[in-house]
C-alpha cells in the first residue's frame, strides 16, 4: 500500500468512526457473558457435589458488588438445572410473617441456589430476624446449597450476627489481574465482531490489546507493527486493574467508555503518525482509538452530601439496589433530603436508576468506595 492509499484508508476509517452508532460500543465490548465463569466454579464444586460425607452441606461465594456473581451463579442454576430459592417480596421482610419460610422446596434433589444473598436481607430488625430463621433452616434441614453474597453485605453480617460460623465454606472470588482484563476484553471483541481491529491508545498510538489476538490472524506479523512487541498486558489495563480493583463489571465499564469512535482532534498527531507507518501491516484491520488512562473522566462524590449520602451509598451496596419507597423506609432522613440525594448522585453519574431500582454506578464504584472510607464507613475489605 503507498502512501497516498494509507491516507486515504485512514480517512476513511476515521469518517466511519465519526458517524458510528453507540450500538458499535456494544459491539468492540458487549456485556459479558458469565457461562465461562459459571463453568469455572461449577469445577470447583464437584468434588463436594459428589462427596456422599461432604465437609458442610453449604458452600458460600462472596465478590465485590460489580463481580456478575448473582448473574454467574444464576447462569449455572439454568446450565445445570438446579434450583434457584425465590426471595420473599421485600414488604415480606419488613414484618415479622415467616411463614414464606415453610414452603422452601428443601427436600427434592439436587443443591439448592441462592444467587444473591442480598435479596433475602434487609437492613432493619425484622430483616436481619428473617436472614437469621432462613440460615438457620437451611443448617437444619441440612441441604445442600450454594449461596452467593456481595463482600458489601457479607461484612455487614459477619459484623452483626456472625454469619460465617453458620456455613460450611466460604470462597472469596479472587479479583482480576491486568492480564486477566486482557483475556476478557479480546474475548468480548471476538464475541461479535468479525472484522479484525486494533486497539490504539490515543495519545501515542501504542497498542491497549495485542494485535495478533484482536486482529485474529489477517493483520501482517507482529515484527512489522510498530509497538506490537511492547509490554503486555499494556500500562493502560494495568492501571485499569488498580483502579477498578480487579472487579469485571466496573473495569468493563471504564474500557467501554475509553473507546473512542470520536473526531480526529481526540486523536494526538503522534498516534496518527504511528498508526499510518503500519498502514500496511494492518491494512485489513479497524483501528479504534482508546482514550489514555489520565483522560478518562470517572464520576465523582459531589460535595456536600454529607452523612445522609454516605448511609444512601451504603445501604445501596449491601442491598445490591433498592427502590425508592424502600429508602424512604430504611433511611431515617426526610424524604426532600433523600429526594435531593437520588437527583444530585445520579446527575453525578455516581448511582443509576434501573427498572425502577436504584443501584450504584458501576463507573462510580472507585470513587463511592473512597468517599466511604473517607466517611468511616465499614469497608468490604475486598
Amino acid at each position: 500500500m503507498n502512501k497516498e492509499d494509507a491516507e486515504i484508508g485512514h480517512e476513511a476509517v476515521q469518517s466511519e468512526l465519526k458517524n458510528a452508532p453507540g450500538s458499535l460500543i456494544d459491539w468492540l465490548a458487549p456485556f459479558p457473558s458469565w457461562l465461562q465463569a459459571a463453568a469455572a466454579i461449577e469445577k470447583n464444586l464437584l468434588q463436594w457435589l459428589e462427596d456422599d460425607s461432604p465437609d458442610g452441606n453449604s458452600r458460600v461465594m462472596v465478590a465485590p458488588y460489580g463481580s456478575g456473581l448473582g448473574e454467574i451463579l444464576a447462569a449455572l442454576a439454568e446450565e445445570k438445572k438446579w434450583r434457584v430459592l425465590a426471595a420473599p417480596d421485600c414488604r415480606v421482610l419488613r414484618t415479622r410473617d415467616f411463614s414464606w419460610l415453610a414452603d422452601l422446596p428443601l427436600d427434592s434433589g439436587g443443591p439448592l441456589i441462592i444467587p444473591r444473598l442480598e435479596a433475602f436481607f434487609l437492613r432493619h430488625f425484622n430483616g436481619l430476624e428473617h436472614l437469621r430463621k432462613l440460615v438457620e433452616k437451611l443448617f437444619n434441614t441440612g441441604a445442600r446449597c450454594v449461596i452467593g453474597c456481595n463482600s458489601w453485605l457479607w461484612h455487614y453480617v459477619v459484623s452483626a450476627m456472625h454469619i460465617q460460623d453458620s456455613f460450611g465454606r466460604v470462597f472469596y472470588l479472587q479479583s482480576l489481574q491486568a492480564q486477566d482484563l486482557q483475556q476478557l476484553f479480546c474475548g468480548l471483541e471476538s464475541q461479535q465482531n468479525h472484522r479484525p481491529t486494533v486497539f490504539r491508545q490515543a495519545d501515542d498510538g501504542s497498542f491497549v490489546l495485542p494485535p495478533e489476538i484482536t486482529g485474529k490472524g489477517r493483520v501482517e506479523a507482529a515484527d512489522n507493527i510498530t509497538g506490537a512487541r511492547g509490554e503486555f498486558p499494556s500500562s493502560f489495563l494495568k492501571k485499569l486493574a488498580l483502579e477498578s480493583r480487579g472487579i469485571p463489571l466496573v473495569a468493563w465499564a471504564i474500557w467501554s467508555n475509553s473507546l473512542r469512535l470520536a473526531p480526529d482532534e481526540d486523536v494526538a498527531e503522534i498516534a496518527r503518525e504511528v498508526a499510518d507507518s503500519d498502514a500496511t501491516a494492518t491494512a485489513k484491520a479497524k483501528t479504534i482509538w482508546v482514550k489514555a488512562f489520565e483522560d478518562i473522566e470517572l464520576p465523582k462524590v459531589p460535595e456536600g452530601v454529607g452523612q445522609a449520602g454516605a448511609f444512601l451509598l451504603l445501604f445501596l451496596l449491601q442491598h445490591d439496589g433498592l427502590k425508592t419507597e424502600t429508602i424512604f423506609e430504611l433511611l431515617n432522613f426526610g424524604r426532600d433530603q433523600l429526594i435531593s440525594l437520588l437527583n444530585r448522585l445520579q446527575k453525578a453519574g455516581i448511582i443509576v436508576l434501573e427498572n425502577s431500582v436504584w443501584r450504584a454506578g458501576w463507573q462510580g464504584y472507585p470513587a463511592i468506595r473512597r468517599f466511604l472510607a473517607e466517611q468511616d464507613h465499614l469497608q468490604d475489605a475486598m
